[in-house]
């Protein structure tokens, strides 16, 4: 088999999802019984952005143009990013201020 075959690159993709939904559920749970943070935003944040990191690890043999590829995963991440922020903080200047 070719190292830059179909099947490498499909099986690349679904190593790395399958990985991060791993590593996103140990990042899930050690949260909810170290740090006693709550299930629903918190630890769902973290599972969907594990797993999202790994589908993007997966997916850098696309042949995209740097600007799109940027977009796409930089509004990925940062959707993940305010799911974790629902109803934590009411304010959003309260990252600003001192």
């Amino acid at each position: 088999m070719k190292s830059g075959s179909k099947v490498t690159k499909s099986s690349r993709l679904v190593t790395t999802t399958v990985l991060g939904a791993v590593f996103g559920v140990i990042c899930m749970l050690l949260v909810r019984y170290t740090a006693q943070v709550a299930f629903w935003p918190i630890g769902v944040s973290f599972l969907l952005h594990h797993t999202v990191m790994g589908l993007a690890i997966g997916t850098s043999w696309l042949k995209m143009n740097w600007a799109a590829h940027g977009a796409l995963w930089g509004a990925l991440f940062g959707l993940f990013l305010a799911i974790g922020l629902v109803g934590a903080v009411p304010n959003a200047w309260t990252f600003f201020s001192p």
